[in-house]
């Protein structure tokens, strides 16, 4: 594929990606002249019309969704009996990479990252979309830290007649108990996948694993997940608590929407009450205000019911007069009971309600809001804060142009944070302005460019910058060059430029196609270049003729490269197919149909999630072998 240019536009740079169902290579568009992301249907499904109508929903769905954290779709067609979608090139990791690479993810980041990821589910939602496949997979994080969601291949639209994807559930690991059990769904469902993927940054697992799909999605429906705070101590329990609430059963009992989850994890990063924890108070205030009542109600009622009925005995016995004012001295005393006991009730009830209130005010009167401290002298800030129970800790200092010497530059909190009484505010205080100092430039040409770093940051020279030079004379690392020039007098705050040698110019690969087998090769090793030979069949061209170079012609490389010529013969080969990231089972499928033999070698692997899946190949994918010729695998165990 590389090289192929599709639709008349996009030319194939690289293969970057490989999925169950399609390719992703990385794309120049000729036009625009910018990178982009191509995904192929593999041609082993691009016949399956159910395939062929997913994979164009899929552009549908991403052309209507435009939002910074979603992947953006550029254009769809069909290429070489088989269809393609054109989409935002973004380079960075996913979040399984992040995790693999680096483990455990700080709460606060991971917290960041959940807010952009439900920034793109409301766009979603708001055109009445549920992803359903929401996992680390398909969180993809750049340089820059912004997320972006991709892969809406089984996304649903919830106005849809909900049996028509029954059968396609997402990853066992991330599905939610009613996705799990082909129960209708709604937004919620993402919600849960969601409060999944903010687990495994939180602990760099997920909360159930199991032996094959089917168990895992029973624990879905049947287990409770342990608190990620349970494993791993140092997080946050208002994030632990935002998790949980994500991954309820019930999906009633989730959040309300996306923007509401939002918004807790926005509260746990400023440091604010949850909405979940009010809302959880709120519920326990009423059902004690209502069982209060229930009990008044039920002391009140029952007297006068036993009051009632001895009266109807007594009509209807004749009682003597003396048994006449013994009845009456006893109900007297039941009226005198009905009426005390309600009132002992309200007084209680009265003083547990005035004991809380006290107890609120009593933790309210116990915190304080930080005042506004910066660009005020560090006596002064710590009168001030003196006088409101607040301590002051100096963290460090610093210079400044503008806050005079021993004035506050910065504060932590900062002002308006309510703090409890006693604690302290960590400040920064000023040193004044930097005194102004100049230094001589000494000879530089010929060091090494990190020795020339640390004489300049010895001198006080901390403003260096660097530019990169090929060099035929100057070794790589080297200075080729500086500004200001040796003996100049610059202040400490003046920029030092330094030329440095990269090496050598690195070569161009030639153009060789066409050219007959010996003549190529001689001509590349003439250059310095390895160069490797792979057959690919064409009867079209007489045997031993280029085809192909890669790295493509005019690609820059260093010297001793290795470069691959395909050269044409009229031998029959077969094309190896790309099986890495497949499930075994899938692969021997694909094998079996285009009668490749191969064998299976095992090695153990960290994640279970690798278990039972190709890691590597050999030969690799679009390599030309024998009839015949065997492949081997290499699988997780």
């Amino acid at each position: 594929m590389i090289g192929t240019i599709i639709s008349d536009r996009y030319k194939i740079i690289d293969k970057v990606g490989s999925g169950g169902f399609a390719d992703v290579y990385l794309a120049q568009d000729l036009k625009l002249q910018r990178k982009v992301a191509i995904k192929i249907l593999s041609e082993v499904y691009a016949s399956d019309k159910n395939f062929v109508i997913r994979f164009k929903r899929e552009a549908q769905i991403l052309a209507r969704l435009n939002d910074q954290n979603i992947v953006s779709i550029f254009d769809w067609g069909s290429f070489n009996s088989s269809y393609f979608i054109c989409m935002e090139y973004v380079e960075g990791l996913n979040l399984h990479e992040i995790i693999e690479r680096w483990g455990i993810i700080n709460p606060y980041r991971a917290a960041r990252y959940a807010i952009q990821i439900c920034n793109g589910l409301e766009v979603a939602h708001k055109n009445n979309l549920i992803h359903r496949d929401i996992k680390p997979q398909n969180i993809i994080v750049t340089k820059d830290g912004v997320v972006k969601i991709t892969d809406f291949g089984i996304a649903k639209l919830l106005i849809e007649d909900s049996t028509k994807t029954l059968n396609i559930l997402g990853t066992s690991y991330y599905i939610s108990p009613e996705q799990a059990q082909g129960k209708l769904l709604n937004y919620s469902s993402d919600l849960y996948s969601l409060g999944i993927v903010i687990y495994e940054m939180l602990t760099a697992d997920v909360p159930f694993r199991g032996g094959n799909s089917i168990e895992i999605s029973l624990k879905h429906v049947n287990e409770k997940p342990i608190e990620p705070s349970m494993l791993v101590p140092t997080i946050p329990r208002k994030l632990s608590k935002i998790v949980m609430h994500c991954l309820e059963k019930n999906p009633a009992a989730r959040y309300e929407s996306v923007s509401a989850l939002k918004a807790d994890l926005i509260n746990f990063i400023e440091n604010k009450p949850l909405n979940i924890e009010k809302k959880h108070l709120t519920e326990k205030k009423q059902k004690e205000t209502s069982l209060i009542k229930k009990i008044a109600n039920l002391k009140i009622y029952g007297n006068k019911t036993k009051t009632s009925e001895e009266n109807l005995a007594y009509e209807s016995t004749g009682e003597t007069l003396d048994k006449k004012n013994a009845r009456k001295y006893r109900n007297l005393f039941y009226l005198t009971q009905g009426i005390a006991i309600p009132l002992i009730v309200i007084f209680l009830t009265l003083f547990i309600i005035n004991f809380l209130n006290y107890n609120n005010l009593k933790a309210e009167l116990s915190y304080t809001s930080t005042p506004e401290i910066i660009n005020m002298s560090y006596q002064s800030a710590q009168n001030t804060l003196s006088s409101m129970d607040l301590k002051l800790l100096k963290e460090g200092e610093e210079h400044n142009e503008s806050i005079p010497e021993d004035f506050i530059i910065s504060q932590s909190p900062a002002s308006g944070v309510k703090i409890k009484k006693n604690s302290s505010v960590k400040v920064i205080t000023s040193l004044g302005p930097e005194e102004s100092l100049d230094v001589i430039i000494p000879n530089l040409i010929g060091l090494n460019v990190e020795e020339t770093k640390t004489i300049l940051e010895n001198l006080g020279l901390n403003n260096i910058e660097i530019e990169w030079s090929s060099s035929d004379y100057f070794p790589k690392d080297i200075i080729i060059n500086q500004s200001p020039s040796y003996g100049k007098s610059i202040n400490l705050k003046d920029k030092v430029v330094l030329e440095v040698s990269s090496g050598k110019e690195p070569l161009l690969i030639p153009n060789v196609e066409g050219y007959d087998l010996m003549n190529a090769v001689s001509q590349l090793e003439a250059m310095g270049l390895n160069v490797l030979i792979t057959k690919i069949p064409d009867k079209t061209l007489a045997p031993g003729i280029v085809k192909s170079i890669y790295p493509p012609a005019g690609t820059e490389v260093n010297i001793n490269s290795n470069v691959t010529i395909y050269i044409s013969t009229s031998q029959d080969l077969i094309q190896v197919p790309d099986l890495t990231n497949m499930s075994i089972q899938d692969a021997k499928n694909i094998l079996d149909l285009a009668n490749i033999p191969f064998e299976i070698s095992y090695t153990k692997v960290a994640y279970d999630v690798q278990k039972d899946i190709v890691l590597q190949q050999f030969p690799q994918a679009n390599n030309f072998i024998f009839p015949n010729e065997s492949i081997m695998l290499v699988v997780g165990n």
